[in-house]
């Protein structure tokens, strides 16, 4: 079967959000599917994914629609003016509003008995919140690449405040150590003659991602670009850093708990992780710390490997488009 398109504008109280419909030939699901912004990219996705996944799924009946929210894509509306201040706009859910409106008034709009809300990276973030915002019409998630952290989070007077790699490694030394823990936690603290000259000359000839903690996270993840360069065994350093029990200090708390009421309650939930990578270890160690009960039948991840954060690499697009069109009998 042959799914057509068509373009759509729907103006909501919180703002016009311009979308792209896909209509099976033959419909034959009450459960359709909305793609939302994969953070501030246009809803056709990156690489083309979300476009992909929605000729697919409308292949075999369901009705899919990829929708910019106000200010991304071909939709009007304000955003910061630069980049690092949108992200705490969709991690502190600022599109819940106008995502569950959109939900809404396509469910009505067309018949529907509710959609599945997919998003990669922040668009998983926004779906996760519509979700707990409109349980009744969102049917289902899927969720590429989620991102349960706040990263690099903001002073109260609003400049970034960045987490540096030697106070979060006291952080992470036992309470309860003995002589040796005491003089690790004594070296760290301790301040080296002309530290501060030779910080800020080695800042001008080196990365800035040396004295950073998640520069370290992205370098021993292989998403930065000299992780190539980085002469240390990796995976056992990340499985220290993953070890530590409790929550990480920067988890996002209000989309944390959201994610868990929804798998807590039996609502199903396809994940989708690149392998290895940043999301999934957070992903993972959030996971474990709350005790998020991930054994339902209605709850798959997929782990891909050899792919990137955005699934352009490893023929990841391909294989994300399978697994959804596979895995779409738990939402219906």
């Amino acid at each position: 079967m042959t799914a057509a398109r068509s373009l759509e504008v729907v103006d909501l109280p919180h703002g016009r959000c311009v979308g792209t419909h896909h209509l099976p030939a033959q419909p034959r699901s009450r459960v359709g599917l909305l793609w939302v912004n994969f953070g501030y990219v246009p809803r056709d996705g990156h690489g083309g994914l979300a476009t992909q996944a929605s000729d697919a799924l409308a292949a075999t009946g369901v009705p899919c629609f990829r929708y910019d929210l106000p200010g991304l894509g071909d939709a009007p509306g304000p955003l910061p003016a630069v980049t690092h201040d949108f992200f705490p706009v969709v991690t502190g859910g600022h599109f819940t509003h106008v995502t569950a409106e959109l939900v809404e008034s396509l469910c009505t709009r067309e018949g529907l008995d509710g959609l599945v809300v997919a998003g990669l990276c922040g668009g998983a973030v926004n779906a996760i919140f519509t979700a707990e915002a409109l349980p009744a019409r969102v049917k289902g998630l899927i969720l590429l690449e989620p991102e349960l952290y706040v990263t690099e989070p903001k002073a109260a007077d609003g400049t970034v405040r960045p987490k540096r790699l030697r106070p979060w490694l006291r952080q992470q030394l036992p309470s309860d150590g003995g002589v040796a823990v005491q003089a690790i936690d004594a070296a760290l603290s301790l301040r080296l003659p002309m530290e501060d000259v030779v910080k800020k000359a080695l800042t001008r000839a080196l990365p800035a991602q040396l004295f950073n903690y998640w520069g370290w996270m992205r370098l021993l993840t292989a998403e930065g670009r000299y992780s190539r360069l980085v002469p240390i065994p990796r995976q056992a350093l990340l499985d220290f850093v993953m070890s530590r029990s409790g929550l990480p200090d920067v988890t996002n708390l209000p989309l944390a708990a959201a994610w868990k009421r929804w798998v807590e309650d039996g609502h199903p939930a396809v994940v989708i992780t690149a392998k290895g990578k940043l999301r999934e270890l957070f992903f993972d160690r959030i996971n474990t710390a709350l005790a998020v009960p991930l054994t339902s039948p209605r709850y798959l991840h997929v782990r891909l490997a050899g792919t990137n954060h955005i699934f352009t690499t490893g023929g990841a697009i391909a294989s994300v488009t399978r697994h959804l069109v596979e895995a779409w009998k738990r939402f219906e």
